[in-house]
């Protein structure tokens, strides 16, 4: 006859809100779970989905946690945000540690007002990953980055690495042409010692270093750049370099570390298969052109120190629907919502002081513009602001600045759009 084995009521209880907790993580709920084995842990653990450590996705509603790849984890409305104690649990996937969210609590409660709020992630072994696919007699790729320090670049192939060495994160080094001897399916990972940044030129047939054919402009050197499927940043990466991901097609997702504190100008230009991004909570501003034609970008979270968005940060992103703007951010550039056909409505926050031309043109879904919170009328550059705007659009302004918005300059041409509330 075996021992018995006895536990107190202290550490049942922990095991059991231990359990819990573990359930509800994985299950993508903040429900409680009852004792009771016909409704309690055994059904709510059958009721997990199976493979990878994703998360179910709930129906967005005003305040919406995303995943790296655009599901949404949680959802609540304002109040219930306001009344949340904590952040809900992180989530989890095979090979990546994630860090937190990049909204802390404080500031969802003080925004009052939807919000979307990203996981962030670096690699579990501080590797960055390169996924990538190669077709018949496309397969003799090179990479550039720009190491302060070391890079050691494997190949996914079992051949000799090739190392990198420099002294800048925005001075490019190449590697030699890496021959595999079959198309297919690769990993690329990049060992850092010290720090990298990426690396990316303006110069027609170049733009990403991430894969190419050549260090200079090559025509081929965009079938590599396509080649690009997935990449998951590692340790030892603080910039991403503008032009960094230009023109990478097929590039789905990637994530981005909090170490991470700057992105360039057109970094993800052209990436159309970008489905989702989290920005990380280090970044302050949105520069020109970042996410420019990223076509199915339905899901962006931007975190609450970005200051500003450059001209055209998200021109022809058909598929957003929704986007937050910080309370931080005082400028909204020229075309920086350009053929947003996908938007809905959109809240600016008291802060922001000037819009540029053609900031929301041909933004044919937008019901309404929210401008309630402010207390001055912000500068309009140019009457093509709102150009396209639908014929049931509201401009959504406080009541007692309602006329003087409709006489402001440049304002008058959208008066009859103006309802103040």
């Amino acid at each position: 006859m075996g021992t018995k084995k006895v536990v107190d009521a202290d550490q049942l209880d922990g095991a059991m809100t231990a359990t819990a907790d573990a359930i509800r993580m994985k299950s993508g709920t903040q429900a409680k779970i009852l004792w009771e084995p016909e409704q309690g842990f055994m059904s709510a653990i059958n009721a997990i989905p199976s493979g990878g450590g994703s998360m179910p996705s709930v129906s967005p509603k005003e305040v919406n946690f995303y995943d790296y790849d655009g599901t949404c984890l949680y959802s609540y409305t304002v109040d219930e945000a306001a009344a949340l104690e904590e952040m809900p649990p992180l989530p989890e996937h095979d090979g990546l540690i994630c860090q937190g969210w990049n909204w802390p609590l404080y500031k969802i409660a003080a925004m009052g007002r939807a919000v979307n709020v990203g996981a962030m992630y670096i690699t579990d072994d501080g590797k960055t990953r390169v996924y990538i696919t190669l077709h018949e007699g496309r397969t003799s790729p090179l990479l550039g980055c720009c190491p302060n320090g070391t890079v050691t670049v494997d190949w996914g192939d079992g051949t000799e690495p090739d190392v990198l060495t420099g002294t800048s994160t925005s001075t490019v080094q190449w590697t030699p042409n890496h021959e595999y001897a079959a198309p297919g399916d690769y990993v690329i990972t990049l060992t850092v010692d010290g720090k990298m940044g990426f690396y990316g030129s303006s110069t027609t047939n170049q733009y990403s270093g991430i894969l190419r054919h050549s260090s200079v402009a090559n025509t081929v050197n965009r079938v590599y750049q396509s080649a690009v499927q997935k990449v998951e940043i590692g340790s030892g990466v603080t910039s991403i370099g503008s032009y960094a991901f230009y023109n990478c097609y097929s590039l789905a997702s990637i994530t981005i570390p909090g170490g991470v504190t700057s992105i360039g100008n057109t970094a993800f230009r052209g990436c159309y298969s970008l489905a989702s991004i989290t920005i990380p909570d280090g970044v302050t501003s949105i520069g020109s052109s970042t996410f420019y034609f990223c076509y199915s970008l339905a899901s962006i979270t931007i975190p609450d120190g970005v200051t500003s968005i450059g001209n055209y940060a998200f021109s022809d992103c058909y598929s957003l629907a929704s986007i937050t703007i910080p309370g931080g951010v005082t400028s909204i550039g020229n075309n920086a919502f350009y053929n947003c056909y996908s938007l809905a409505s959109i809240t600016i926050p008291d802060g922001v002081t000037s819009i540029g031309s053609s900031t929301f043109y041909s933004c044919y879904g937008v019901r309404y513009y929210d401008f309630t919170r402010h207390i001055a009328v912000p500068t309009l550059s140019a009457t093509s602001a709102f150009s396209g705007i639908p014929a049931d659009c509201e401009i959504r302004v406080p009541a007692a600045l309602a006329e003087e918005w409709k006489a402001a300059t440049n304002w008058p041409a959208y008066a009859d759009k103006i309802v103040g509330v």
